[in-house]
């Protein structure tokens, strides 16, 4: 007696009474609603477990450590209107290292006028690279004391018997190079070869590695050397031509190459914007300075698995357009430049899945939320359907 008093007591916490079936009503449209009402029950819940299945960024930002690391800068920049060996390539930092005429893993394609590439060169080579050879071979052929002059820019006694040679004892006397004056150059057909390659462009593209300092790397006409300490560029056969520094930017990244490393880095690319991607700058006047100020921004990835973890860069940009020839006295030289600066700043991407406990609350808050309307829609047809047949039954 005792178990069954407390049954029936139990019974009575029961806050969903039941009916008897034959006081249930069962209709057409209540059976509408509930299917209407299961399906989208079912298609929220499955987008509630996919959107816990699938990962989502969580970005902090945090005072950037300040190691000193290097800098991975990878470029493709079309000059249409500029031949190849007119290009050079140069680095600067302000910690005072400067490289002139970067070469190390950057390519040049020579382009015609049209656009279409010719050739691809691993660095500026104005001519056959086998004739400064051959020719150098045949003059010690002919004469096995044969020493070319370098004409004072090379210390006594020290050869050029090719231009190639010619033109590296200029780079380390900081003078300024011209092939047209230089009979080595001439006798292999360089000056020649110049006057074809006028009307072509150049493609550069390739891979840097630079301090992650303030600085600048920059594309301009002709060779650089340091007079005294400053940092100078023999422009004249680019002051006196139709060249031009218009441009288009393919692709600028700082940082990995995302889209060659792991799945997981890829999905975190979708996060970078690189925007300068696929741009173009300039118009028909040569003597133009086109400056890009980039803030450079570090960006760590943190996966879930923990193996995977990237450290990448991104960069907001603002730029500055400069003619030259309309200013008078104005400094600077011709040229695309980009200045980096970085922020003390470091954004931190954590991957994460979504609470499970706030999965299920959401889940139960669909569920419940969906009978609850199906109810009260259920409930607003069937008085409608009711007083309809009583209307009629009157109207009988």
């Amino acid at each position: 007696m005792l178990s069954k008093s407390f049954l029936n007591r139990f019974k009575r916490l029961d806050a969903y009474a039941k009916t008897l079936d034959d006081f249930r009503i069962r209709t057409t449209t209540g059976a509408a609603v509930t299917l209407v009402s299961t399906v989208i029950i079912v298609f929220l819940v499955l987008i509630e477990i996919w959107s816990y299945l699938t990962p989502v960024f969580q970005p902090e930002i945090v005072v950037d450590g300040g190691k000193m690391e290097k800098l991975p800068i990878n470029f493709d920049i079309t000059f249409p209107n500029i031949p190849c060996h007119m290009l050079s390539l140069d680095i600067m930092d302000e910690s005072g290292q400067h490289i002139s005429n970067y070469e190390h893993d950057v390519f040049k394609v020579r382009l015609d006028e049209n656009g279409k590439e010719i050739n691809t060169e691993k660095q500026t080579v104005l001519s056959n690279p086998n004739a400064a050879d051959d020719l150098a071979f045949q003059q010690q052929q002919n004469d096995e004391n044969y020493c070319g002059p370098c004409y004072g820019a090379a210390p006594d006694g020290e050869c050029c018997n090719t231009c190639d040679q010619v033109k590296a004892a200029y780079a380390k006397a900081s003078w300024a190079f011209n092939p047209g004056q230089i009979e080595q150059c001439i006798k292999e057909g360089i000056v020649s070869a110049l006057g074809d390659m006028a009307k072509e462009g150049c493609r550069m593209h390739g891979h840097l590695l630079v301090n992650k300092l303030r600085g600048n790397f920059h594309f301009s006409p002709g060779p650089s050397f340091t007079y005294g300490s400053q940092h100078v560029h023999d422009v004249r056969n680019f002051l006196f031509s139709n060249y031009n520094f218009k441009h288009s930017i393919n692709h600028l990244q700082f940082g990995d190459q995302t889209h060659q490393v792991h799945k997981q880095k890829r999905t975190a690319a979708l996060a970078l914007t690189n925007p300068l991607d696929g741009t173009k700058w300039g118009a028909d006047e040569g003597v133009a300075m086109h400056q890009f100020f980039l803030k450079i921004v570090p960006t760590q990835f943190n996966f879930i698995s923990g193996r995977y973890d990237l450290r990448t860069f991104q960069y907001s940009v603002s730029r500055q357009e400069r003619n030259l020839a309309l200013q008078s006295g104005a400094s600077g030289a011709p040229g695309v430049y980009f200045h980096m600066d970085f922020s003390p700043m470091r954004v931190i991407y954590t991957e994460l899945h979504k609470p499970l406990a706030r999965v299920l609350v959401s889940i139960c808050s669909i569920i419940g939320g969906i009978f609850t309307v199906a109810s009260i829609v259920d409930g607003f047809l069937y008085k409608a359907g009711s007083q309809r047949k009583n209307q009629m039954g009157k109207s009988l």
